[in-house]
């Protein structure tokens, strides 16, 4: 491996080999964590590691929320922390937790010789987004430490003191650090990873030191942590990379020289760094003897997003995605579903099979994360389910390889509506009977999931749930939303993706990206009878929605303003049908849920 330039100034070598655990913590599974973090810390130490590091609290899982008002809890990390330092005493491990002192902190413990020999704590607390950091922590202060393990200073950093230039990072590469530790738990979205990378290439080259970044992977309710963990090097580049969307361990060994460090960074030598007196070193060293990688250490491995065109994610960003995020995309579908479903305890799942495209992308993405024998579909046709809808289910159930149950719901139709005809007064028409048909279906999924367990997936995308085009009780009802956060665009690409991976015949059914989409709730219906064409409504949406845009600010880049302004009022009037809606993944910058909190009541509509 390339030492750098190490030679360069003064012919002095040195290196330390970092081990780098990506892993999958279960919110609250405290014990379970712990051993995680011991069996993992163990193979990257055999591994020849110096130092093995965590994601940011690996220990009781991103985000732990209100688990962290709960002093038991907060007790209860304490303890199994110790019980981590104990059962890796030649080890130097840096573990993410919540620490307990005078206030509450989100903090990395240093551990060595069975106990817990310093910590860091995080001094940027994020409240914004998805994240609610300043509910629940206080921000560290005092001097900043640097660690020592072997001849080697280690900065350490918590996920968002990264971002800031003149953050805590400034402060330990002034001081002397030859490497910057960074753990994280960073939330999947659309492109985030090119931020990410884009940051870290930025500070570590101001900075003139490497930075290593860990992250998180797994699912959580609706966020989905997609790893990713990599390293930047002093001029910025990124020397590795481990995998995205699974747990996985690496250890990548980084070749210093303090005199180069300390002179590319201070080129006129004007700075004496060991004067500061905020720094000060808590050496951490270690007995360990380097015995070498293994060979599934991939210390060569080159990321190859890196080569990858940066997106500009305009409002339609859609249409910018290539095949590379497509599979991200569909990536993160699936890890936000399987673990939802594994994490929460469920064996099976069951799916609404209409016929339609939305239900057939969470097929795909269902069988493809769980296996054929955890899904199962139902097709519940009514008067109105055209036998081109009930064709196509079933053979897109032969594809995948799924049960298919038909359970026709017509005479349940018929006595509803004559029950409903003789409570009301008068005959079951219009809204009130396409409501009626959506609600019977909602009775048979969740009757199936009161009968067997299985978790309800429901079937409705981000443009419909924008809008309110979903009926609650009826196809809102279920456990987990899994599309929720995908535009009407969006799901059209993806299902012709899925087709385009599998070119000997086409997992989806052809005629069912290519009809026109339909509830099918009245004869001949067609959604843009409701709503706008997609290629219309979503734009509008995603400028509303993601970039917080005012009606009035679409109207003068050209939109339609009586469309806008229709679009606009439909958003807002459906709040408190989201309020009720189930977790899904979160795939845009901005989805329904923590990311976005209107109130229901709600009066503001913006000029017109």
């Amino acid at each position: 491996m390339p030492r750098y330039g190490a030679a360069m100034i003064g012919g002095e070598h040195r290196s330390i080999r970092v081990g780098m655990c990506q892993v999958n913590s279960i919110v609250g599974d405290l014990e379970k964590n712990a051993t995680l973090i011991v069996d993992s810390a163990r193979t990257a130490w055999s591994m020849g590691s110096d130092i093995v590091i965590f994601p940011e609290l690996a220990l009781c899982g991103y985000p732990p929320e209100d688990l962290l008002l709960k002093p038991s809890f907060i007790y209860s990390a304490s303890r199994y922390l110790e019980q981590i330092a104990k059962e890796t005493p030649k080890m130097t491990l840096l573990v993410g937790f919540p620490e307990s002192g005078a206030r509450l902190y989100n903090s990395a413990a240093v551990t060595f010789g069975g106990s817990v020999v310093g910590t860091y704590k995080k001094r940027i607390l994020p409240n914004y987004a998805v994240f609610d950091e300043q509910r629940y922590f206080v921000s560290g202060s005092g001097p900043i430490e640097l660690f020592d393990v072997g001849d080697v200073s280690l900065g350490i950093t918590i996920c968002e003191d990264i971002w800031s230039p003149v953050g805590p990072a400034l402060d330990e590469a002034r001081g002397g650090a030859d490497v910057i530790l960074n753990i994280n738990a960073s939330p999947y979205s659309v492109g985030r990873r090119y931020e990410r990378a884009a940051m870290l290439r930025t500070r570590a080259s101001d900075l003139s030191t490497p930075i290593v970044y860990v992250n998180l992977v797994g699912g959580q309710d609706e966020l989905v942590f997609d790893g990713g963990s990599m390293v930047a090097d002093r001029d910025g580049s990124i020397i590795y990379e481990l995998a995205s969307f699974e747990p996985q361990l690496g250890v990548v060994e980084i070749n210093l020289s303090s005199k180069v460090r300390k002179f590319q960074l201070d080129p006129r030598g004007l700075f004496e760094y060991q004067e500061l007196e905020h720094i000060k070193v808590a050496p951490v060293r270690t007995d360990n003897v380097i015995t070498g990688l293994n060979q599934g250490s991939q210390m060569a491995h080159r990321p190859t997003f890196l080569s990858h065109p940066t997106p500009r994610f305009a409002v339609n960003w859609v249409d910018e995605l290539d095949d590379f995020f497509l599979d991200e995309v569909i990536s993160a579908l699936e890890l936000g579903l399987r673990d939802y479903v594994q994490k929460n305890g469920f064996e099976h799942v069951v799916i609404a099979l209409s016929g339609g495209i939305d239900s057939a992308l969470c097929a795909v993405v269902a069988t493809q994360s769980l296996g054929s024998d955890r899904v199962t579909c139902i097709s519940l046709p009514s008067r109105y389910s055209s036998s081109g809808s009930m064709s196509d289910a079933q053979e897109l159930a032969d594809n995948l390889k799924l049960k298919l149950v038909v359970a026709p719901i017509e005479a349940m139709h018929d006595a509803f509506g004559k029950t409903l005809g003789a409570y009301l007064g008068l005959s079951v028409k219009g809204l009130t009977d396409e409501n009626l048909q959506s609600r019977i279906r909602g009775v048979m999924v969740m009757a199936f999931s009161n009968e067997t367990g299985a978790l309800v997936i429901t079937t409705g995308n981000k443009s419909e749930v924008a809008t309110g085009f979903t009926t609650l009780y009826g196809d809102s009802a279920g456990g987990f939303a899994l599309i929720k956060d995908i535009p009407k665009l969006l799901v059209y690409r993806l299902c012709s993706r899925i087709n385009q991976l599998s070119p000997a015949a086409p997992v989806i059914p052809v005629a069912i990206l290519e009809k026109p989409p339909s509830a099918e709730l009245r004869p001949d219906q067609r959604d843009d009878e409701s709503l706008p064409p997609y290629d219309v409504l979503d734009p509008i949406l995603m400028a509303l929605i993601e970039r917080d845009m005012t009606p009035d600010e679409l109207v003068s880049v050209g939109f339609e303003p009586k469309i806008v302004y229709r679009v606009s009022d439909l958003v807002d009037k459906s709040e408190y049908k989201r309020r009720q809606s189930a977790p899904g993944v979160r795939i845009t910058p901005k989805s329904f849920g923590k990311d976005r909190r209107m109130p229901i009541t709600n009066r503001f509509r913006g000029a017109k």
